[in-house]
């Protein structure tokens, strides 16, 4: 008896190993995974001061990663942090080291760690289809021919540039006064563009990859990705390159690429990179829900992963509504209630989603730049919680951080139930997308499914109460906007105006 006690005693413990090696291997593996996860996209200057100084800073977003953890982020991705003249960034004078007015390299690297240990990964922008005219390479460049640095960039000495029209529609040739001659800079003349026909130059961008890859960052977001060369095909082949090269250092690192185009032009980048932002969705679901006209979302969404996701089963594609180079959102729809709509077709889709910081608490801002990337609202009374290197047009009584957080019916509560929802039901992550109709251009019927589970996301962008078909049977209410608690269908169901339902059969 002793001895078969002992033994089945032995078998538990066995068991128990496995299983505990089996949930240190689903950790392990959900740690790495970047698909399905929600990114917040922070421009550091006006996220959260730290010392005082008005200016948002790396220590700010350290103090703020239970913030972001709580709303149920996964993931962060920085604006340009490396040194830089101008408040944006977009513009490196040196690769290596971090804007003095956000902190320094020990401030990067305990964020990293305070991150990880929250799960939450970090991808910095990387800015590498052109410098600084203020970097290093670029100065001695410009003022001697015989430089190391001087085929770094491009030059011509043909007067006729001048009157070149590059294909995003600017005059990208720049009158260098130094030599006589010109540099191309497709931008702005403050950025000159790299010459990746030279070899050391691409030897140097993946030298600063594996200096931030070593220092424990998970990614990048890569800047003006379609950029490189005026030729795709040239650009892809040398995404596929880059790629090749980060993957040898971490196989979990990710490239997000910004390739601002149509699908069918952004679609060929899916062979050198992982992920990148689909635009042409944005706008559909913004353009969609302002216009009532969303019936036929889900179909275009489906359509839309399949072709990105054609030659690479591995894709990411990264919904999102908007950016810091574009109108935020809120400007766009200019209604609450739309603006939930909205999240909550773009937070229930496969991919990574990408949350606009600010975007939760509702705020405004339309162009000039400066005004979409305006401080972040901690607190409407305790002014000493903002940043203060601009001011604020924004109305901090509505969109103040701790005003949102007291309403239920807020904008930010709405993202968290739906953050919450994203992330603990696969389904709405991973899951497939089919469109149920509602013969009412104006309600949405997404169905989600993956593997058993089926998860239904229905939104009545309409005024008016109305019954669409859902397969019979009792459904489990994740979230509804007018309070139901329980649904049963007959094989239709009544749904209010402006409803938003998430249901579980």
């Amino acid at each position: 008896m002793r001895k078969k006690l002992s033994s089945f005693i032995m078998l538990i413990l066995i068991v128990s190993l496995f299983l505990g090696c089996s949930r240190q291997a689903v950790a392990q593996k959900d740690q790495e995974n970047y698909d399905g996860r929600a990114f917040y996209e922070i421009f550091v200057r006006s996220f959260n001061d730290s010392n005082g100084d008005g200016i948002g800073d790396l220590k700010g977003v350290t103090e703020k990663l239970d913030y972001l953890k709580d709303l149920g982020i996964n993931g962060i991705w920085l604006m340009p942090i490396n040194d830089s003249p101008s408040y944006h960034g977009y513009d490196v004078t040196d690769y290596y080291k971090i804007n003095p007015q956000y902190g320094t390299m020990e401030d990067l690297k305990n964020l990293l760690a305070e991150a990880h240990k929250r799960d939450i990964k970090i991808l910095m922008d990387m800015v590498i289809n052109h410098t600084s005219t203020e970097n290093k390479w670029f100065k001695e460049a410009k003022a001697d021919k015989n430089s190391k640095y001087r085929d770094y960039y491009i030059w011509s000495t043909d007067v006729n540039v001048e009157n070149e029209i590059s294909k995003m529609g600017t005059k990208p040739w720049t009158k260098n006064t130094t030599l006589n001659d010109y540099y191309y800079s497709i931008f702005w003349e403050g950025m000159p563009d790299l010459n990746y026909d030279n070899k050391e130059v691409r030897q140097e961008m993946k030298n600063i990859a594996k200096y931030y890859e070593d220092l424990g960052v998970d990614g990048f977001r890569l800047d003006a990705a379609k950029w490189i060369y005026d030729d795709q095909d040239k650009n892809i082949q040398w995404w596929k390159e880059y790629n090749e090269y980060c993957k040898s250092v971490n196989k979990n690192f990710v490239l997000t690429g910004e390739v601002w185009d149509n699908l069918f032009a952004m679609a060929p980048y899916q062979e050198g990179l992982d992920s990148i932002f689909d635009f042409p969705l944005a706008d559909s679901i913004t353009k969609g829900v302002s216009g009532q006209s969303i019936e036929d979302l889900p179909t275009e969404i489906k359509d839309n992963y399949d072709t990105l996701k054609e030659k690479n089963k591995n894709f990411v594609p990264a919904p999102f509504l908007s950016n810091h180079d574009q109108n935020r959102v809120m400007d766009n729809l200019g209604d609450t209630e739309k603006m939930k709509m909205a999240a909550a077709i773009y937070l229930t889709l496969p991919g990574t989603p990408y949350i606009y910081y600010g975007e939760e608490v509702g705020m405004t801002g339309s162009k000039p730049d400066e005004n979409i990337r305006e401080p972040f609202i901690w607190d409407n009374k305790d002014a000493s919680k903002n940043t203060k290197w601009m001011e604020s047009t924004n109305d901090v009584d509505k969109v103040a951080l701790n005003v949102q957080k007291a309403d239920k019916d807020s904008i930010y509560n709405f993202y968290k139930e739906l953050l919450e929802l994203r992330n603990n039901y696969k389904a709405l992550r991973l899951g497939e997308v089919d469109k149920v109709e509602t013969n009412d251009s104006g309600i949405l019927n997404m169905k989600r499914t993956y593997e058993k589970d089926s998860i239904s996301v229905i939104v009545n962008s309409t005024s008016a109460d109305c019954k669409i078909p859902l397969e019979k049977g009792k459904y489990e209410v994740l979230l509804d906007n007018k309070d139901n608690k329980k649904i049963k269908s007959d094989g239709n169901i009544n749904i209010k105006a402006g409803e938003i339902l998430i249901l579980k059969k």
